[in-house]
C-alpha cells in the first residue's frame, strides 16, 4: 500500500508537471489559471523535483520535501489571496485555490502517516 506522502509527492509532481508543459504553450488555461513564465517555471520546478523524490527518496526525506512544499504552497496561496496586487499579472481564484488545496494536502499526508505512527506504536506499547 502506497504512503500517503509517496502518493503526494508524486500526484503533485505531475500536477505541477503537467500545468508547466500547459503553460509553455498557453498562458491563461481555460480562463481559469494565469500561466507566466515565472510561474511556469517554478511549476516545472515543483513537478521535476517532486517527481524525483517520488522515485528516489527515502520516507523521512519525502515528509522533509512535502513540509516544506506544503507551507511554500500556503504561503503562496495565502498571500495571493490576501494581497493579490503583490502578482503581476493578478492571479485568477483558481490560483490560489490550487496552491491552497496542494498545500493543504501536503499536511494531510504528514498528519496521516504521523497518526499512523501514533497508532503503531500505542499497539505496540498495548501488546507488552
Amino acid at each position: 500500500m502506497m504512503k500517503a506522502y509517496v502518493l503526494y509527492t508524486r500526484l503533485t509532481g505531475w500536477i505541477y508537471l503537467l500545468l508547466a508543459i500547459a503553460g509553455i504553450f498557453e498562458r491563461h488555461l481555460f480562463y481559469a489559471l494565469t500561466l507566466p513564465i515565472l510561474t511556469v517555471l517554478i511549476y516545472l520546478m515543483i513537478g521535476l523535483t517532486g517527481l524525483t523524490m517520488a522515485h528516489k527518496a527515502d520516507a523521512t526525506g519525502l515528509m522533509v520535501y512535502n513540509l516544506l512544499l506544503g507551507a511554500g504552497l500556503l504561503a503562496w496561496g495565502l498571500a495571493g489571496t490576501l494581497q493579490s496586487d503583490l502578482f503581476t499579472p493578478a492571479p485568477l481564484p483558481m490560483d490560489n485555490a490550487l496552491h491552497l488545496l496542494t498545500g493543504l494536502w501536503a499536511f494531510y499526508g504528514l498528519f496521516n502517516s504521523f497518526w499512523g505512527f501514533l497508532s503503531a506504536k500505542s499497539k505496540k506499547e498495548d501488546t507488552n
